[in-house]
């Protein structure tokens, strides 16, 4: 069964989108009649699915979960709790575990309410009640292949995956393997499992109304030192204002080592470079102790090893990035395009101009702004990349104009570029921007790749495979270069 979705995708689930994870209006059904196991729609007077053809009682009818078998096991989680340290919220005194089958097309995580005619079949109320979880908070997205995707759907308190520190996009799905842990609301965590045997226990039903959701605000981190741009510190949440330029050199360079030592020497060498006086050492232990004086007890340590800023890595904004550019590269090989782009937005988002501005005297600053603008390219490429196989080759021709023109070298953005064109209907100037790029690429002694010019002649022979294709339930889409 296909339905359209208020992005007007064509979803090949009838209840949230198989592409991009929103919620789709359900269609008038006859309430009278007995339901399908399999997606939830009308049984038929021949008990086959109105929707998916599912046959009951039929000898060779085999449900699609069956063969697969995962649950969620559903706890409260003291250490997700102490992490989280809500306000006014205790951790539950008595707690309990429960175990419930991943079967439909769909399980939704939230709380009952009967005003907003909610019932999901992971209910957090009554012995697992959690009020920071939202009534309607997420929900597990069965794969064609028979694993199970995870969609946030816009909760208060966000859902987090594992021991990321950022809340999953909302309605993104986004692919869950064996051992996933899901945290939610206050305390509770959802682990899912695949399982060999085929039993499962069935999930309980709970009577007590729920509560209205509350809100919580997650732990901050003790320090947050951001070097996408100007140097920016944070003390719990407080901005710290930094005056004097080498001691905000110092602390860039303990920073980009976070939770590793760095020696007297090579931080006098990244200050100082060959022109290091000969007060360096006395001149760097000032800089230390006035940075220690608006820096919490213990967060820049001393060791035999030299010096150590004390922290998570994700306290350094290079580090958020990193990681999250690593998540959006993952779903894009993946086959999920638009949770690739929301991550990769959320990456590209941290930046607020030149990096580690106040090392450009120095040697180290270099290396290590020319590692992560190249880092910032590679990502805007992938973003790129999803757009496209997201079939948004209209609204990314202009930024990829900007793009080319911004670094004329980088020849993945130029076969974007020709593509996008080409599937805007603008074929002569996909033509003409390859053949603006032999121009510039002459000019440097240097030709277009194999894949660029097996792109330009696939332009010049109107090769099908080159126009848009949806991504599929799972995810997938047609490539956006030619091999």
């Amino acid at each position: 069964m296909s339905a359209s979705c208020p992005e007007g995708h064509r979803s090949e689930t009838p209840d949230y989108c198989s592409i991009c994870g929103v919620a789709i209006p359900p269609p008038p059904v006859d309430t009278s009649a007995d339901r399908c196991p399999n997606c939830g729609a009308s049984l038929g007077a021949d008990m086959r699915c109105i929707a998916c053809a599912y046959l009951v009682g039929a000898s060779d009818s085999v449900a699609p979960w069956l063969a697969e078998n995962w649950e969620a096991v559903i706890r409260a989680d003291r250490a997700f709790y102490e992490m989280l340290e809500p306000d006014g919220m205790d951790f539950p005194d008595r707690t309990s575990t429960r175990r419930v089958p991943l079967t439909g097309d769909h399980v939704r995580i939230g709380r009952r309410s009967r005003s907003k005619r909610v019932q999901p079949e992971i209910d957090l109320s009554d012995a697992l009640e959690d009020t920071a979880v939202s009534h309607r908070h997420a929900v597990f997205m069965r794969q064609p292949q028979g694993t199970w995707a995870l969609v946030d759907q816009e909760s208060t308190n966000g859902t987090y995956l594992n021991d990321d520190e950022d809340p999953i996009p909302a309605n993104q799905p986004l692919p869950l393997s064996d051992g996933d842990r899901i945290h939610v609301g206050a305390w509770t965590t959802i682990t899912v499992e695949r399982l060999d045997a085929p039993e499962a226990p069935h999930l309980e039903l709970e009577s007590r109304p729920s509560k209205d959701t509350r809100n919580i605000a997650h732990g901050r981190r003790a320090v947050e030192v951001d070097l996408l741009g100007p140097l920016r510190l944070r003390v719990r949440g407080e901005e710290v204002e930094l005056t004097a330029s080498k001691e905000r050199a110092v602390l860039t360079l303990l920073a980009l080592r976070i939770g590793t030592a760095m020696s007297a020497v090579d931080i006098e060498w990244g200050l100082w470079g060959e022109a290091e006086p000969k007060t360096a050492n006395k001149t760097l232990q000032v800089y230390i102790s006035n940075l220690r004086k608006k820096l919490p007890d213990n967060v820049i340590e001393t060791s035999a090893q030299g010096y150590r800023l004390n922290g998570p890595r994700d306290s350094v904004d290079v580090f958020r990035f990193e990681r999250r550019c690593g998540r959006g590269r993952a779903l894009l090989t993946s086959g999920h395009p638009g949770a690739a782009v929301v991550w990769l937005d959320r990456a590209l988002e941290l930046w607020r101009g030149d990096p580690f501005l106040d090392l450009s005297d120095g040697p180290t600053g270099t290396t290590e702004s020319v590692n992560v603008s190249e880092r910032r390219a590679t990502a805007q490429e992938d973003r790129f990349e999803g757009r496209l196989q997201l079939g948004q080759h209209h609204d990314i021709v202009a930024e990829l104009g900007v793009a080319v023109d911004a670094e004329p070298l980088r020849q993945r953005r130029w076969g974007q570029l020709m593509l996008a064109l080409y599937r805007s209907g603008r074929k002569v100037d996909a033509l003409r921007s390859y053949q603006r790029l032999r121009d510039v690429l002459d000019d440097h002694g240097l030709e277009p790749s194999t894949e660029l010019n097996a792109l330009d002649n696939a332009i010049a022979m109107d090769r099908p495979d080159l126009q848009w294709t949806a991504p599929t339930p799972a995810g997938e889409s047609v490539t956006s270069t030619v091999a």
